[in-house]
């Protein structure tokens, strides 16, 4: 099976479920869980969880919540590539749920010192994948573009997904450029600029589309699938779910159809429970 690294964050994600709307001042009652997050972490997760070869390069803060981290992926079959940070702090998500819907509250921490000597050799590996967090963020920037960089001259394939459409414009298309596949959510595709201003820049887009399903476009054509029925307990990381399974398929020769399937279907594992792991 191709091997594939993936460059992100590894977090901690504490997810709170009001027991009624949130009031400015009072104390509200609250279910509050603490799980292994991060955007890069969960792809991870779910690529090793559909028996795909995946390594992951972070960077955590040296504290226990980064030593477990790596200790969860590691269990989870994640081989780990991840620096030590002395002064900043693992990175912790807070995420405010709500009738199947979040709201992130992000401290990137030391996800955000990810430097390009950070990277390992790209012996073996077939394909990159590049959460667009390392790229959107100016200090961790550098390590996104090396690392496509160096896909492209080990002749991997890349992938990256966007996930913050309000942070997206055309700059973040030109840190793109030429990439194999953008894998959006339909508001990010939207922010970027529609489908066809983004196929002017990438080889292939794979957007989702919540309960409505997912696509893909190339030069070729369009394919859509319906999303599998599923009832959301938690959305986080179902994105992150989607792009495991659909690159799962995808890069063991599967169409666009049955690439989308793929995805749809793990995205639909993620939702189910509460958490963004397998």
């Amino acid at each position: 099976m191709t091997r594939v690294l993936v460059v992100g964050d590894i977090a901690v994600d504490v997810l709170v479920a009001p027991h009624v709307p949130p009031v400015p001042g009072a104390d509200v009652k609250a279910r509050i869980r603490t799980l292994a997050g991060g955007a890069g972490a969960n792809t991870a997760a779910w690529l090793a969880h559909l028996g795909v070869p995946v390594t992951l390069v972070a960077r955590v803060g040296n504290d226990p919540a980064g030593a477990a981290a790596v200790a969860d992926l590691a269990a989870a079959g994640v081989t780990t590539a991840v620096a030590v940070d002395p002064v900043l702090p693992t990175a912790t998500v807070v995420a405010l749920l709500s009738d199947g819907d979040r709201t992130l509250l992000s401290d990137r921490g030391a996800a955000a010192a990810l430097v390009p000597a950070d990277l390992p050799p790209l012996d073996g590996v077939r394909h990159v994948h590049v959460s667009g967090y390392v790229l959107l963020d100016p200090s961790s920037r550098p390590a996104g573009l090396a690392a496509i960089a160096a896909a492209r001259a080990g002749g991997a394939t890349v992938s990256v997904d966007p996930q913050v459409a309000p942070a997206l414009d055309g700059t973040f298309l030109q840190l793109v450029r030429d990439v194999d596949l953008l894998l959006p959510n339909a508001a990010e595709l939207d922010a970027l600029g529609g489908l066809d201003t983004v196929l002017a820049v990438v080889g292939a887009v794979a957007w989702t589309d919540g309960p409505r399903g997912a696509s893909w476009a190339d030069a070729r054509g369009r394919w859509t699938v319906p999303a599998p029925p599923a009832e959301v307990v938690d959305a986080t990381g179902a994105g992150d779910a989607f792009d495991a399974g659909l690159l799962s398929a995808w890069l063991a020769g599967a169409g666009p159809e049955d690439a989308l399937r793929a995805g749809c279907a793990a995205g639909a594992q993620a939702v189910v429970r509460p958490g963004a792991r397998p």
